[in-house]
C-alpha cells in the first residue's frame, strides 16, 4: 500500500567519463533536473560544467521513489555517509543518527558501547569539592532544576571526565549507581575512605555544604556513586587547543569531540572503548 505523501525520490548525479556519482539528492517533481541550472559556484557546478565542456552530459537517475519526505531523507542521508567524492555541501538531515566519518578506527558510545561519555564539572565552591568528590566516590549538581536535569542524565556504566575549578581534567570515572536526592545517597564500596562506605554522605563531616535544599527534590543535590579510574591533584589542560570545556554547563556528552576524547585518553593513560560496556 502507497503511503500518504509519498511523492518523494533519491537521486543521484553520475559523472559519464568513470561512472562515479558525484552528487546525491533528495526531492520531488523536477527536482533532480535542477542541479544543471544552479547559477552558484560550487564543486557540484564545477563538476558539470566539466562533464559539458567534454561534451557530454551528467547521468541522472532515480534510486529509490514512492517515498515519504522522511524516509526520502533518510535514504539520502545514508547514502552521503556511505559514499566518497560527492560534492555536496550539506551533510543531510539525521546527522545525529549516523555515525561520524572516519571514525570507524575508534569506537565511540551510543555506536560500538551502550553506555555514554559525559564531561562532568565538578566545581569547586560552597556546595562541592573535588577533594571531597574522590573521597567519598561521588559527583553531584543541583540547587536548581537545570542542573539537577543535568545529572540525571547519569546511568550505571557510563563514563566521565571530571573538570575542576577552571578549564582542566581532574579524573576519570565510572558511574555505579543512579543519581539520587543527596538525602538518600550511600558512600558507594568504592570509596577510597573504606571508614565511610554505606553510610549517608549527609552524616559525614563534609566541607561542601551538601544539605542545602535537602528536602526539596527540586533544589537539592543530586549525586550519583563514581568509580574513580584515575584522578590527579594538577587539572590538564592545553590552552588554544579546542578542547571542550564550557561554563555553565554541568554534565554534557562528549561523543562528538574527539579531539578532547583523544587527549583525555593520552593524559590518563585509558582507552575509552576499553572501559565501556560493549553492547
Amino acid at each position: 500500500m502507497t503511503e500518504p505523501n509519498s511523492e518523494f525520490y533519491v537521486y543521484v548525479y553520475y559523472d559519464p567519463r568513470n561512472f562515479q556519482p558525484f552528487y546525491i539528492g533528495e526531492g520531488k517533481g523536477k527536482r533532480l533536473f535542477s542541479h544543471e541550472s544552479d547559477p552558484q559556484d560550487t564543486r557540484k557546478t564545477a563538476r558539470i560544467r566539466s562533464i559539458k565542456a567534454a561534451g557530454l552530459e551528467p547521468t541522472i537517475r532515480v534510486i529509490a521513489k514512492g517515498l515519504t519526505k522522511e524516509q526520502a531523507r533518510l535514504v539520502e542521508k545514508t547514502l552521503l555517509w556511505s559514499t566518497r567524492g560527492l560534492t555536496n555541501t550539506a551533510s543531510g538531515y539525521f546527522k545525529k543518527n549516523f555515525r561520524p566519518k572516519d571514525t570507524l578506527h575508534r569506537t565511540l558510545p551510543d555506536f560500538d558501547f551502550s553506555n555514554q561519555i559525559y564531561y562532568f564539572n565538578v566545581g569547586h565552591g560552597e556546595h562541592r569539592l573535588w577533594e571531597e568528590n574522590v573521597q567519598y566516590g561521588y559527583v553531584s549538581a543541583g540547587q536548581r532544576k537545570k542542573y539537577s536535569d543535568e545529572i540525571r542524565r547519569l546511568h550505571a556504566g557510563d563514563l566521565i571526565v571530571a573538570r575542576g575549578k577552571g578549564p582542566g581534567y581532574r579524573g576519570v570515572g565510572r558511574v555505579v549507581s543512579e543519581p539520587v536526592p543527596v538525602r538518600r545517597f550511600l558512600v558507594p564500596p568504592c570509596a577510597k575512605d573504606r571508614a565511610a562506605r554505606g553510610k549517608p554522605l549527609v552524616q559525614l563531616a563534609l566541607k561542601a555544604n551538601v544539605k542545602d535544599n535537602i528536602d526539596d527534590d527540586l533544589k537539592c543535590e543530586w549525586a550519583a556513586a563514581v568509580e574513580w579510574l584515575q584522578t590527579t591533584p594538577k587539572a590538564h589542560w592545553k590552552p588554544k587547543f579546542g578542547l571542550y570545556a564550557p561554563r555553565g554547563v554541568t554534565c554534557h556528552s562528549i561523543a562528538d569531540q574527539p579531539k578532547t576524547i583523544k587527549y583525555i585518553e593520552q593524559i590518563f593513560d585509558i582507552r575509552f572503548g576499553e572501559l565501556s560496556s560493549l553492547r
